[in-house]
């Protein structure tokens, strides 16, 4: 299975600069729960490697892999770069769950 995600370049760009990843770097998005009874969701990045099965979007040289499990919060989607959550901060949007 394939999904859709745009992965703005400012985005990527961001994360070079300010956490210094480097062209070639590899990073993992996920989505994990909040503390213990918080119910929440979070999105997340790390460096991590590829893994069979993966989807795999090249931006401005950096690598970014999600895990099977984690396509139904990406699918549709799109990450972007906002300065006004400081130096890694980052918006997602996805009209397929705010419906």
């Amino acid at each position: 299975m394939s999904i859709k995600l745009v992965i703005e370049s400012a985005f990527s760009k961001a994360y070079q600069r300010y956490a210094g990843f480097l062209p070639g770097d590899t990073l993992r998005l996920y989505v994990r729960t909040s503390g213990p009874g918080t119910g929440g969701l979070f999105y997340a990045i790390e460096k991590d490697e590829a893994m069979t099965g993966d989807a795999v979007f090249e931006v401005e040289g950096l690598t970014f892999v999600i895990r099977p499990t984690d396509f139904w919060y990406f699918d549709g989607g799109s990450l972007a770069y906002n300065p006004t959550y400081g130096e890694y901060g980052f918006t997602f949007s996805n009209p397929r769950l705010e419906s």
